[in-house]
């Protein structure tokens, strides 16, 4: 996976990205998902088409839902609200590729 994060133009992104990597190697799985959540919700807040219309239900309800939830504040914009603070592999994987191929789609 260390070559999609390579792939992320976006150079505090990839290194939160690359963080997250090394986190999910070294078992640290509640740090990979608050990395891959933030790196998506700073997607969104950078490109506020996203989280609107008929993308909105792309964006958000695609989102994973294992442990955290991405809501839209009364005005809007997009807002992360973390249920647990402990999280297993599987999850924390689902979150960075979720994360990762998010932000090389949209050429981040």
């Amino acid at each position: 996976m260390p070559g999609k994060v390579d792939r992320i133009q976006d150079e505090t992104l990839r290194k939160s990205l690359a963080e997250a990597h090394d986190a999910l190697r070294s078992g640290d799985y509640a740090t990979v998902v608050r990395h891959a959540s933030g790196a998506y919700l700073e997607l969104l807040r950078r490109n506020p088409e996203l989280p609107q219309g008929q993308a909105a239900l792309r964006s958000i309800l695609f989102f994973p839902r294992l442990g955290v939830r991405l809501i839209q504040d009364s005005q809007g914009r997009p807002e992360l609200i973390y249920d647990r603070d402990k999280f297993i592999f599987s999850e924390a994987a689902t979150y960075f590729e979720f994360a990762v191929d998010s932000l090389v789609k949209h050429g981040l």
